[in-house]
């Protein structure tokens, strides 16, 4: 989520009421804790990741993976700098870490596994369209503002080369824009079909275990896997905020 004109803080992360980690079926090692500021998870070995989060930008590796959440009107001039220091407050050492941030109430956290044979997914997303964008519309003379984001987590238990994450990233978004077609969620501004908000972030993480492969596309077993799973996960998030707005 980028930062606006106007400087506004969010609330203090509550780090209180923390459930316990859970132990998810993914893999082995992966756990899952919550509390109404932050949905964490957790991996015992670091995990290859390729991710456009403000923290754990890019390439790298990473045990930790929080989505913080954040008001409606958080508009912080430096939302990196509200990431670390919201991870300083857990105790979380920021090398380790992907961070990202959303306005999505965590209640509205979905969860999808999907098998890929010798690899598993599991797809973890927070989804709101409040600012969906079709992101071939003109620019010119948009007006919106920022606000709403899909923040997807795609971890696989499996051993991904470079480019297998990049593809994996494609599998994706391209799976992102079917569910929000199949969910008929439109570009307010342009009036076509939206392919995403302007705020989304993505993360993939891969164990690094098994065989190593340098593909997980569409033409593959694995790129099914992941774009079903996000596919799912994506509709039931939004559906989630739909029953919410009732």
């Amino acid at each position: 989520m980028p930062a606006s004109t106007t400087a506004r803080r969010a609330e203090p992360v509550a780090v209180r009421r923390r459930s316990p980690l859970r132990c998810l079926a993914f893999g082995a090692g992966l756990g899952l804790s919550r509390d109404a500021g932050c949905v964490h998870f957790r991996h015992e070995m670091p995990l290859r990741t390729l991710s456009s989060a403000l923290v754990g930008p890019g390439l790298g590796w990473s045990r930790d993976f929080c989505n913080f959440h954040v008001d409606k009107g958080y508009a912080g001039r430096a939302p990196r700098a509200d990431l670390l220091a919201w991870l300083a407050e857990r105790r979380l050492d920021a090398a380790g870490c992907v961070a990202m941030m959303t306005a999505v109430p965590l209640a509205h956290l979905a969860l999808e596994e999907a098998d890929a044979g010798e690899r598993t997914v599991l797809a973890a997303v927070t989804a709101g369209v409040g600012n969906a964008v079709d992101i071939t519309a003109p620019v010119q003379g948009d007006p919106r503002l920022v606000a709403g984001t899909i923040n997807l987590l795609v971890f696989i238990d499996g051993h991904l080369g470079d480019g297998a994450l990049v593809n994996a990233a494609l599998s994706a978004s391209e799976a992102k824009v079917r569910a929000l077609d199949a969910c008929g969620v439109r570009d307010p501004h342009a009036g076509t079909p939206a392919t995403g908000t302007s705020t989304d972030c993505l993360a993939i993480a891969a164990t690094q275990r098994g065989a190593p492969t340098p593909y997980a596309g569409s033409g593959t077993r694995l790129g099914r896997a992941i774009g079903g799973a996000v596919f799912r996960a994506i509709r039931t998030s939004l559906a989630a905020a739909e029953e919410g707005a009732r």
